[in-house]
């Protein structure tokens, strides 16, 4: 076995970026296996060796790779959520924190207004995934090259894609609903309403952040 040079290392790493891969998991995964591969042939081998392993690993066998990946961490990521979710197994201040933001949310919807409440019901969602995304290292990144990619991580994106899925898919159920209500003159409706929503929605951010140790950056088995 020998040892890679720089040159052929960058050659991997080049043939890997080529790939846009989406998740950093796979590239590890696949860097790690070109290494290995290469490692056991002679320099002058180097070249075909690598096309072999090029066809073994083409854009089509990656893509699948990469849905099977993103599905696998997204079924675990749902247990973990289950059984965060379960209120009965909270600590206590879990559920202080929640019911002391509740009434924070009433005192500012009495004190200055519903749209004001709406604002700040969803902080918590919005800080937990800011917290995700830094402790994922995928936090606030920014490339002018368009030809540069960064793989994320899978974990985040399985967290962020449920999130946004939830968010989404509630919104218009919300919205119709509160603007039906205020219209009718039933503010104090649409504010329990609220209520309701941003709970929910809080709760569920909760779930995705006690769903990962985030010292490690990996999903907590429930």
């Amino acid at each position: 076995m020998r040892k890679l040079t720089d040159v052929e290392l960058e050659i991997i790493k080049e043939r890997l970026e080529s790939l846009s891969l989406s998740y950093i998991e796979i590239y590890n995964e696949l860097f790690d296996h070109y290494v290995t591969a290469l490692e056991q042939v002679d320099s002058k081998e180097f070249v075909e060796k690598k096309e072999i392993l090029d066809d073994e690993f083409a854009w089509s066998v990656v893509h699948h790779m990469e849905k099977e990946l993103l599905k696998n961490v997204s079924q675990e990521l749902q247990s973990s959520q289950l059984e965060a979710l379960k209120f009965w197994k909270m600590d206590f201040w879990r559920v202080f924190g929640i019911f002391t933001y509740t009434v924070l949310l009433i005192f500012i919807y009495k004190t200055i207004s519903l749209d004001v409440m709406m604002a700040f019901a969803f902080l918590p969602g919005f800080g937990v995934i800011t917290a995700l995304l830094y402790h994922s290292g995928n936090n606030f990144w920014f490339s002018f090259n368009p030809r540069y990619f960064r793989p994320r991580n899978v974990i985040l994106q399985a967290a962020v894609g449920r999130y946004l899925f939830v968010l989404n898919s509630s919104n218009f159920f919300f919205f119709i609903t509160s603007i039906i209500l205020i219209n009718n003159n039933l503010e104090n409706s649409a504010m329990i309403l609220m209520l309701f929503y941003s709970t929910f929605l809080n709760l569920y951010a909760l779930s995705l952040y006690h769903s990962i140790n985030l010292k490690t950056f990996k999903l907590i088995k429930p």
